[in-house]
């Protein structure tokens, strides 16, 4: 019998819904969703890829599953098509995986992809902490960090990370070197079936690190990089939600993610912002609006604010090392 009430429960588990798509749901994704459309880099994911009419004759071949925003909005029309909020996302990622696999990471389809991404990520996160806060699961920590695992393999982006790498059979002959550590979500999932796991920061400790193998191998900058750090990203947020971290302590800084600044080196930054001008602040915001939109907010007619916390690694480098130049001009010495 305790065999038995174990095994209902666990199923019971796995099927809970931890962000509904209510009619109020539906309502935000379908606005999220017109947002995406108004902006710039929207025009390029509004419908599905001409590729005949564009000549593009190995898009089928590449994209096994087209994906466009107007699709997405289509299928928000109909009751009952998406249950949760992740299935919607899943979709809306989708067309973000097929860009970036087509495109080469220095082209504008690719930049805008990225952009669009970290929107929708950011927009996502809020809606997660509504949901969280009107539909907490009465399940333990493992049993969310099961659920969590199972969401990220589901996720399109993920495709690349569900099993071992068979660097022999792709010709890495140098992966071993440059991996000591291994891990995929599939060896994740077995540990976590036969319950390895101790703590959630154990099986947070895996999932970190089939990030940051991918981003060590491959560079941040890299296709397969870019993924890894939207993956990350995706992780922590929902493996915050999971510990309540920033429930109990809101000023706890975010943790560093693979392929992100760090939290030193933010530090260092914001060390560095306060000795500019306001001359160079504003060309500052132009140099962050320009590399990563995303991180610039309006914060009234005539303010904006840039958060750091968002700024990729690429464009922080880049302002940090303007604002380092900036900073050293201002204390040279005049002769």
């Amino acid at each position: 019998m305790a065999e038995g009430h174990r095994d209902k429960r666990s199923k019971v588990a796995s099927n809970i819904v931890l962000t509904p798509m209510d009619d109020a749901m539906r309502r935000s994704c379908d606005q999220l969703i017109k947002s995406l459309l108004k902006r710039s880099q929207g025009v390029h994911f509004s419908k599905p890829v001409e590729w005949k009419k564009l000549g593009l004759l190995d898009y089928p071949k590449l994209i096994s599953e087209p994906m466009d925003l107007g699709t997405v909005s289509e299928h928000l029309q109909k009751p009952g098509h998406y249950a949760r909020l992740e299935t919607f996302t899943n979709d809306v990622r989708l067309i973000w995986k097929n860009a970036f696999i087509f495109n080469a990471p220095e082209t504008p389809y690719f930049k805008a992809a990225k952009t669009l991404s970290d929107v929708v990520e950011k927009r996502v996160e809020e809606l997660e902490k509504e949901a969280e806060l009107a539909n907490a699961p009465d399940i333990d920590s493992m049993q969310r960090c099961a659920l969590l695992l199972e969401d990220m393999r589901k996720n399109p982006l993920s495709e690349w990370f569900r099993e071992v790498v068979q660097w022999q059979e792709l010709g890495l002959i140098d992966y071993p070197q440059v991996i000591k550590t291994p891990m995929d979500l599939g060896s994740i999932h077995k540990k976590m079936q036969h319950k390895e796991y101790l703590s959630v920061e154990d099986f947070a400790h895996d999932m970190r690190l089939v990030w940051q193998n991918a981003i060590t191998y491959n560079s941040a900058a890299s296709m397969f990089g870019v993924v890894a750090g939207i993956l990350a990203q995706t992780f922590e947020r929902r493996f915050a939600l999971i510990t309540n971290s920033q429930a109990t302590d809101p000023g706890r800084p975010i943790p560093d993610r693979p392929g992100w600044p760090t939290f030193q080196q933010k530090k260092k930054f914001y060390d560095l912002c306060t000795r500019l001008t306001l001359a160079d602040l504003n060309q500052m915001v132009g140099l962050v609006q320009k590399g990563c939109p995303a991180a610039v907010q309006q914060c009234g007619d005539k303010e904006v604010e840039v958060d750091v916390d968002e700024l990729d690694m690429e464009t922080f480098q880049r302002v940090m090392q303007w604002a380092t130049s900036k900073t050293k001009t201002a204390t040279k010495p005049e002769s």
